[in-house]
């Protein structure tokens, strides 16, 4: 009896720990030195969230939220809203936010200043130091979300970005950038959601960088 009652606790406590909102901090890849310096200077002059979160979402890589849902949900709320708790059953939970001070736009520009350095442009951060000659980038995120689908062995854990890049120097021709990690993992912990994450970052990272070291 004594075990029944303990092993009742931990399973309220765990699904407690599903429905409440979760908080995460993702680790934007550290910049290496560039291996080389050019003559060009890039000016990012907006990122967007363009993300279209639903209600009822037929699969769990749509974007959604819990606590009132999408519609009854602050602008604020959306753009730190990066994922969704599930149980074994793949019920959706509570909601998994970035934390205060980031957001999928700052996250998205810092990846660009990032890749943008280590490709060795001098990224300008004022618009009063932009000149004729300064690439000028626009990103519009389409997706940014991690979600877990649950398996008999294991879960697996999903995360991907889309974005689109326009730039001056590409006569106008926009840049799609798509990255997508997963991982199979025996519970859903905080560890295992941000492991699948931060690797999807990376490859954004890298994906970046190969697109716009082409000329």
């Amino acid at each position: 009896m004594k075990r029944y009652i303990l092993l009742l606790t931990i399973l309220i406590l765990l699904s407690g720990c599903a429905t409440n909102r979760g908080v995460v901090s993702l680790q934007i890849p550290k910049a290496n030195k560039p291996t080389r310096l050019n003559d060009e200077s890039i000016f990012i002059k907006s990122v967007t969230d363009n993300r279209i979160f639903q209600e009822k979402p037929s699969s769990p890589d749509i974007p959604s939220l819990g606590f009132g849902g999408a519609d009854s949900s602050s602008t604020d709320i959306k753009k730190r809203a990066i994922a969704r708790k599930r149980n074994t059953y793949g019920k959706a939970l509570g909601d998994i936010l970035l934390e205060e001070n980031q957001t999928v736009e700052s996250i998205i520009k810092d990846s660009l200043i990032q890749s943008f350095y280590e490709l060795g442009y001098d990224v300008i951060g004022k618009k009063d130091n932009v000149d004729a000659e300064t690439i000028i980038v626009e990103a519009s995120i389409e997706k940014f979300w991690a979600w877990m689908n649950p398996g008999f062995w294991a879960i697996t854990i999903s995360s991907e970005i889309e974005t689109i890049i326009t730039a001056t120097n590409s006569q106008g021709n926009p840049k799609e950038i798509y990255v997508k990690s997963q991982g199979k993992f025996q519970t859903a912990n905080g560890g295992n959601w941000l492991e699948v994450m931060n690797e999807c970052q990376q490859q954004f990272n890298d994906k970046t960088k190969e697109l716009f070291s082409a000329k």
